[in-house]
């Protein structure tokens, strides 16, 4: 009877502890804190009672304690990375404010900088107050120069000497647009490969005359300095510094977040487009010559690198030929060349022209009647025909060139390396590599950096890396790799290495050894 008291008792008290844990999950569910996922924005470990975003980067903040969290408790955050954005009066507004999304979503303490503390008006009309001016500017791990209407500040020495002393110890210094005219001003561009915006491409080279100015490239990389083609192409450029400064997994992140459609192997570069070769007659807003009394406008412009055609809508009491008269006078005027052909007549003519590369190109221009009274349908069409003998070399004649190859050294205890170089394809059709191996390695094997499903980044092997007309990089996710090596590679070795291509086509080269350091 005793014993049957205390296992009642024990009974009784287990379910009264059994009624108790609802209420204790309650309460504790009640009092759950939330904190930033873990990204180096400086604020991992600051906690909140309710759920949000966090103050210093966006990011949506996870519950303490799950996975998401884990990471920021197991210590303190280390130390946020800073990036410095110049202004002045008529910066253009998206070239600061897009990398300063950017990096602000990688987790940087993002912070502006001017010649004085008064208040900014950007290019159309925008007001904004700079944090710091360049005498109390704190160091800055990445500096980023926007464009704009950069003529006071690219003389201003002022400017000049922060941007110099500055980026001795930043990480990396990026140029957005026609900033690259500012940066080039220092001289810290002397020697090496730069961009900027489309339509001022051309004048870059006579204030930077060290400078080496390329139009096809959405940004250049220099190891420190980057600088980027137009407007947009600063976000671009900013995902890429992030990559660089973290990892491609946290620079798509941002990019996700920021729902923009991030592409790092995009051979997009505005001043490639054909279109140079029109605007250059007609001005960026391709306004005809027309007869007294007659108006256009334009109804479409596309293309691509290698063609384009401009469409026009003219209206007016005149006629066809009127029309095609000034339209050739407009074309004359430039280097371009009538063509005595069957489709010059009264309402074509055609054309050709031959570029500052020493490429030739083809025109045919058309005005016809549109069907309605005084109204004419007007078109511009020119095609590349042919790449520019003078600037291929003479081992080129398959349509193919490689410039930068590199090799990276590795220690002598690591058995594999990897393989980097530009190739450019300068045929009239796309090819591929299909396979390279050379006799240091037991095997070459074509590679693309990626994501998996959990986020992880990781290598797979390619069974061909395709070369469409145009230059290709294979500088980073794309690259060879050189597996089972038979002996350490050094800096200054020289290693034979065998590219296939489609076609039956091979090329040997001997690829230089260097450190990544070095580069």
């Amino acid at each position: 009877m005793k014993y049957y008291h205390k296992a009642r008792v024990i009974v009784l008290v287990a379910s009264f502890s059994l009624m108790l844990i609802p209420v204790a999950a309650l309460a504790s569910q009640d009092s759950a804190k939330y904190v930033c996922p873990p990204c180096g924005c400086g604020a991992d470990n600051v906690e909140s009672d309710k759920a949000g975003d966090c103050t210093a980067c966006g990011m949506t903040l996870v519950r303490k304690g799950t996975p998401a969290a884990m990471a920021a408790s197991q210590g303190p955050s280390p130390q946020r990375k800073r990036a410095a954005i110049l202004l002045f009066d008529g910066v253009q507004i998206i070239d600061y404010t897009g990398p300063y999304e950017v990096f602000g979503q990688a987790g940087l303490e993002v912070f502006t900088v001017a010649v004085s503390m008064n208040q900014i008006t950007t290019a159309m009309g925008m007001r904004v107050n700079p944090h710091y001016t360049l005498e109390d500017s704190p160091r800055a791990d990445v500096i980023i120069i926007p464009g704009g209407g950069v003529t006071p500040t690219q003389e201003n020495p002022q400017v000049i000497k922060w941007i110099q002393e500055k980026s001795k110890d930043a990480e990396y210094v990026l140029s957005v647009c026609n900033g690259a005219y500012i940066l080039a001003k220092t001289g810290l561009l002397d020697g090496m490969t730069a961009t900027t915006f489309y339509d001022l491409i051309d004048g870059l080279p006579a204030i930077a005359p060290k400078v080496k100015v390329v139009r096809d490239r959405r940004y250049v990389d220099n190891g420190k300095f980057i600088t980027t083609a137009g407007i947009s192409s600063g976000i671009d450029g900013s995902l890429y510094v992030v990559s660089k400064m973290f990892s491609k997994a946290r620079a798509q992140m941002v990019a996700l977040n920021m729902e923009y459609n991030w592409q790092p192997d995009s051979t997009y570069a505005r001043a490639s487009f054909a279109d140079r070769h029109i605007r250059n007659i007609f001005g960026r807003n391709l306004r005809l010559n027309l007869p007294e009394g007659v108006q256009s406008r334009v109804l479409s412009t596309e293309g691509s690198p290698r063609s384009w055609e401009v469409r026009w809508q003219a209206q007016g009491a005149t006629a066809a030929a009127d029309i095609l008269k000034l339209l050739n006078e407009s074309l004359a005027a430039g280097t371009w060349k009538k063509e005595n052909s069957a489709k010059s007549e009264a309402t074509k003519s055609a054309w050709r022209f031959t570029d500052e590369d020493q490429a030739e190109w083809r025109g045919e221009a058309s005005v016809q009647p549109a069907g309605v009274a005084n109204t004419f349908a007007v078109s511009l069409k020119i095609d590349r025909i042919g790449s520019p003998a003078s600037k291929i070399p003479a081992d080129a004649a398959d349509g193919i060139i490689i410039r930068d190859a590199w090799i990276q050294e590795m220690p002598p205890s690591q058995r594999l390396t990897a393989a980097y170089m530009i190739i450019e394809n300068v045929s009239s059709r796309d090819t591929a590599i299909l396979s390279a191996h050379s006799d240091i390695a037991g095997a070459v094997e074509l590679h693309r950096v990626e994501m998996n499903d959990k986020q992880m980044m990781r290598m797979r092997r390619l069974d061909r890396i395709n070369l469409p007309t145009g230059k290709t990089e294979l500088t980073g996710d794309l690259h060879l790799m050189l597996i089972n090596l038979k002996r350490p590679v050094q800096e200054g070795d020289k290693v034979a290495l065998t590219l296939e291509f489609e076609n039956s086509i091979k090329k040997t080269l001997l690829v230089p050894v260097r450190r990544r350091a070095a580069m």
